[in-house]
């Protein structure tokens, strides 16, 4: 029986201690069983790799180039016989490179049989001592990290084309390289940012729309290959929000299906995901004449106003805006420049005349986007904003596809998000190929999502402004049934009673929640308390939805934290992550395990400790 020995090296941008627990739990769900390893210079006198640290190879620098903090740098696995390795380098989230030594085969041949999308000298590397072949195997995640940078410092395509060449050879070629230091503005090379010990998350299309409390991607990953290792399968996030799990089960080949309540969370998934799949030509094409009839139109516009300026701030322009559309003052008032909101108005208009669904909605997030900058950068004239805006969202479409082609060979998962609520899945429909398919019955193979928390950010307001000028839904009807909402002003009759009289769930909550509930009362915050307990009661529906259509043995991941309430001279905790669990196996749910992250930095009354509560049906 033969020896393969595999030894993961870890991103050197690990924080946090539980980060190398989800390194750990991924490797368990793509590969196995594995060790850890504290030091590789512990290893690299030892077999097999001793016999790799000669000057030919020097196994050590590769090893110790760029490593993680904290107690670990890696791990150690063994296998019996020759793997597909393709899934590792494709689909690990915390891991920057493995390698695998194998004795008595030739290169060409290992290459063929464990990595056949692999390109020698960029996501691929080999060595030979006597019998012995190493191999050297890059994953995919540092490229889309990495690749922040070059969009950050590309402009145009042939930029990004020359920057792509850069970044697939840095980790071969420029091992030895002295990066410039990090406070250096003027001269820095591309190569000096990708030596920056940070790690970028707003990579690709994770940018493409501002929003708070993202998902963060890397630890999404990671669950994701714990949860649904097999190659295929069906991910859903029933809290989708902007829509991050969605874009990394695309990118690692996953088909996901999303539900949320906000229609522009819902456009943003669904954007960011189907933009992977744009043809950049084509996009660009649209995106030319889009802006084309846009200027336009507002040229024509500006002769309709009988030569008068939008640029001034007169009453009549804001009166008129408030009297023709209905937008409200509050909102005229978020744009310093008077014709800020004209200028969307044609813009919107002019999207819905787009003929192609994807593009037409590129543009519409695009747009979004745009009036999300013009409320912060108060000065700025809308045309350029919105140029700027779809111009770099386009290079980043583009630097995809070029990735794609030389390097990722990703074959896209295919992903669809739709206006739905958690609590009721039951008459959801998705759209699958042209055909609509119900969300049914033990059909999705794993659930990740985190709730919003019953002091959750206040994802309406956030978005108030879009949400209006891109007339998306009514508000009212938003906020009376979104979860967790912190800005709710009436509670179903029911809900209050239950909580004063002890009835319906809350006899099921557990003894520590009930007093916590009961103090915020006594402390004189009963809405505080009402909303806390419609948290519960809303989520044991939600969580009553994910059994059902989960498959059985299927996993449901949730990242959940603890709330506090000042209350006098102290503060009422509310451990969600006990309720939750308390609840999940009063439905049947097994508990597989809990990973607890710390995030002090929070404020009192927000979340100062998250869970990532794994649970299987």
């Amino acid at each position: 029986m033969e020896e393969i020995h595999f030894y993961f090296k870890l991103f050197n941008s690990i924080k946090e201690e539980h980060e190398v627990d989800f390194a750990e739990l991924e490797l368990l769900g793509l590969f196995g069983e594995v060790k850890r390893i504290k030091n590789f210079m512990d290893e690299v006198v030892k077999e097999p790799l001793i016999h790799f640290i000669n000057d030919d190879v020097r196994i050590q620098d590769i090893l110790t180039h760029e490593l993680p903090y904290g107690r670990f740098q890696g791990f150690h696995g063994v296998k019996d016989r020759l793997i597909d390795v393709s899934p590792l380098v494709k689909r690990l989230a915390y891991t920057r490179e493995f390698f695998m030594i194998i004795e008595g085969r030739e290169p060409e041949d290992i290459v063929d049989i464990v990595f056949k999308d692999g390109i020698v000298g960029r996501n691929l590397q080999y060595f030979k001592s006597g019998e012995l072949i190493l191999l050297r195997f890059i994953t995919n995640q540092y490229y889309l990290e990495k690749s922040q940078y070059i969009s950050k410092v590309s402009r145009n395509e042939e930029e990004i084309n020359r920057n792509v060449d850069v970044l697939s050879r840095y980790l071969i070629d420029k091992l030895y390289r002295i990066p410039a230091t990090e406070r250096l503005s003027v001269g820095k090379r591309l190569e000096d940012y990708f030596a920056i010990r940070e790690e970028p998350s707003l990579y690709l299309t994770h940018y493409m729309h501002p929003y708070k409390g993202k998902f963060h991607p890397k630890m999404v990953r990671a669950l994701l290959n714990y949860a649904c290792p097999k190659r295929e399968g069906v991910v859903m996030d029933n809290f989708a929000g902007s829509g991050t799990l969605l874009v990394e089960a695309t990118l690692m080949g996953l088909n996901s299906i999303g539900i949320e309540i906000n229609p522009l969370s819902a456009l943003m998934a669904n954007v960011k995901c189907q933009s992977l799949t744009l043809d950049p030509e084509r996009l660009k094409l649209g995106i030319s004449r889009f802006i084309k009839e846009v200027e336009e139109r507002i040229e024509a516009f500006k002769k309709d106003m009988n030569g008068s300026s939008l640029d001034e701030e007169s009453n009549s322009i804001r009166s008129t805006l408030k009297s023709r559309y209905g937008i409200p003052k509050n909102i005229i008032k978020m744009f310093k420049r008077a014709d800020a909101i004209w200028k969307i108005i044609i813009a919107h208009e002019e999207i819905g005349r787009v003929k192609d669904d994807k593009i037409r909605d590129f543009l519409l997030l695009g747009l979004s986007g745009t009036i999300s900058d013009l409320t912060r950068r108060r000065k700025s004239d809308f045309t350029d904003v919105l140029k700027n805006r779809l111009h770099n969202l386009y290079l980043r479409v583009y630097l995809f596809h070029k990735l794609n082609e030389d390097l990722l060979r990703i074959n896209l998962g295919r992903s669809e998000t739709y206006i739905g609520d958690a609590r009721n899945m039951r008459d959801n429909y998705v759209e699958w190929n042209g055909k609509r398919i119900k969300v049914g019955d033990d059909s999705i193979d794993a659930i990740i999502n985190s709730p919003p928390y019953s002091t959750a950010l206040d994802y309406i307001r956030n978005d108030l402004p879009q949400l209006i000028l891109l007339n998306l839904s009514p508000i009212e009807a938003i906020e009376e049934r979104m979860i967790g909402n912190p800005k709710l002003k009436h509670y179903p009759p029911e809900v209050i009673d239950e909580v004063k009289r002890g009835e319906g769930l809350f006899i099921k909550l557990p003894t520590a929640a009930k007093t916590s509930i009961n103090r915020l009362i006594h402390a004189g915050k009963v809405r505080e308390a009402v909303r806390t307990y419609k948290f519960f009661r809303d989520m044991y529906s939600a969580m009553k939805e994910e059994y059902r259509i989960l498959k059985e043995g299927s996993k449901c991941i949730m990242i959940i934290g603890n709330n506090h309430y000042k209350v006098e001279n102290g503060y009422v905790e509310i451990e969600n992550d006990e309720v939750i669990l308390h609840l999940a196996r009063e439905i049947g749910f097994k508990v597989d395990r809990i990973i607890t992250r710390e995030l002090e930095k929070t404020k009192t009354g927000m979340i100062r400790y998250e869970s990532v509560i794994i649970l299987e049906k």
